[in-house]
């Protein structure tokens, strides 16, 4: 009965329910009582502080509290649009979110049909694990086409809420979590959480390995690409910490049928590219950061045996770092030295060189009713050359201008005077032919534009996935030829 009222509350479009769970910062200093505990007139037995405690006992302290609300993972299954972990782990406050399923007691299982209408439904399923096992709910919930990402992750997070609402209920955390009732054109009150200090056995950190191949034969054509990247990361209210390996090797060999005038011929390509990075950033205050940057790196494309950078770096956030889902206007600098060991001596005659450069970003994020935007302006330059430089403008902005009308503009446009690392002898034509290396130039441009207009029926939930599944060959039925 549960499973099906709640789906009756979010099976319609644009008829968002009411129903909403505020979840008090279990994560932030002791919270005082609001009021007495579920189903508990005021002056009734037990209608003191929250459990049941005496008047007077000592309230449980935030890792105390912690402890006891439900473990939760979140498993979206493949690009659900608006599934922003960040703002979800963010506004959804009142429980653990897992980084494993096995960990959990809820896992919560998103996935996404395109529904008649062009837009989605989320068919939302909690399974109960560990103490709950046996328990299971699906709630689905519709989107339009032209909602914006950010009412759809609220949604989403609302929908959250709900789900979670019958394993709460029977968590030691229950009388510290209240059902209310949004009125309509009525302000919700929003509580933030802050982080606490967990008992981890991995002491936070998280690691991650990510190997890729790819291989394609022909008779005349081979290609091969293969990939490997290992991170370490490690984040805290006050430190943010992440350390990478990655590798890519990329092969492709030609053979050139001969002809009257010369013989068979084979062209081979290779490019490498190997990284080493680390990032470590201290935070100062709501507003500062301050980190540094050191990298190793070898790039064929760059004509670069070794590469080591060390930057230190400082930024300030406009915007109260507690508004990062929803907001950002960052700026940051960084400074420091540059080695390079050449494959080939460069333009410059070098074949190693020192030298100092310095950064500067500024960077616009936003998710808002009528949209979402990433703007960022970059410049950088060598200090012993100032006429050695880069700006680059870049970013992507997506507007909602009306019912059922969007306009997504993206690109960079770069002035390019840093390249003091291309080789005096130039490129041939085969380098330049397979991009094998960079080519000198003075600018770089790239532009995407997109307008969509979508009318009709904002009431259609049905999905039909016949014949969605025609594969690689299914374009023959666009008359495109075979393949």
């Amino acid at each position: 009965m549960f499973s099906s009222a709640l789906r009756s509350l979010t099976g319609a479009p644009r008829r968002w329910a009411g129903a909403a769970l505020v979840g008090l910062p279990l994560l932030a200093a002791p919270v005082a009582a609001q009021g007495p505990p579920v189903g508990r007139p005021p002056g009734a037995p037990g209608g003191g502080p929250p459990g049941g405690m005496p008047p007077g006992a000592m309230r449980p302290d935030s890792a105390t509290l912690q402890s006891q609300a439900i473990r939760v993972f979140l498993d979206c299954q493949g690009r659900i649009r608006g599934c922003d972990r960040d703002f979800i782990v963010t506004d959804v406050n009142f429980v653990n979110w897992m980084r494993d399923r096995f960990d959990a007691d809820v896992q919560i299982l998103v996935s996404g049909l395109t529904n008649g209408g062009g837009g989605t439904e989320n068919t939302i399923t909690f399974i109960g694990r560990r103490a709950f096992e046996g328990m299971a709910d699906t709630l689905v919930l519709n989107t339009l086409p032209n909602d914006p990402d950010d009412r759809i992750r609220r949604e989403l997070a609302r929908v959250f809420k709900l789900g979670l609402t019958r394993y709460v209920a029977r968590s030691p955390i229950a009388s510290r979590v209240q059902v209310a009732y949004i009125a309509p054109f009525g302000r919700p009150t929003q509580q933030q959480a802050s982080a606490a200090d967990l008992k981890d056995k991995w002491n936070l950190w998280t690691y991650t390995t990510n190997m890729n191949a790819f291989v394609r034969a022909e008779d005349r054509q081979q290609s091969v690409n293969a990939s490997l990247s290992l991170s370490a990361n490690r984040a805290t209210e006050k430190w943010k910490m992440n350390f990478s390996l990655s590798g890519n090797i990329n092969e492709q060999r030609f053979e050139i049928p001969p002809t009257a005038t010369r013989p068979a011929f084979t062209v081979t390509n290779e490019q490498r590219t190997y990284n080493a990075t680390s990032l470590i950033v201290r935070s100062l205050s709501s507003h500062w950061s301050a980190g540094l940057k050191l990298g190793a790196g070898y790039s064929d494309f760059l004509n670069q045996d070794l590469a080591l950078r060390a930057q230190p770096a400082i930024e300030y956030n406009l915007f109260p770092w507690t508004e990062q889902t929803r907001r950002q206007l960052t700026f940051l600098y960084n400074v420091g030295p540059n080695y390079y060991d050449y494959q080939r001596t460069t333009v410059f005659d070098r074949d190693t060189e020192t030298r100092f450069s310095q950064q500067a970003t500024a960077s616009y994020v936003a998710r808002q009713s009528w949209g979402s935007s990433n703007v960022s302006l970059d410049w950088l330059n060598y200090l012993h050359d100032f006429n050695r430089h880069a700006l680059t403008l870049s970013g992507n902005v997506d507007l909602r201008l009306g019912r059922g009308f969007s306009l997504n503009i993206g690109g960079s446009a770069a002035r390019i005077h840093d390249q003091i690392y291309l080789p005096r002898a130039g490129n041939t034509e085969e380098e330049i032919l397979l991009q094998r290396q960079a080519l000198e130039t003075g600018f770089r441009i790239t532009t995407n534009i997109g307008i969509r207009y979508t009318f009709g029926s904002i009431y259609n939930t049905i999905v039909n996935q016949r014949f969605g599944n025609l594969g690689e060959l299914g374009r023959r039925f666009g008359f495109q030829g075979g393949g």
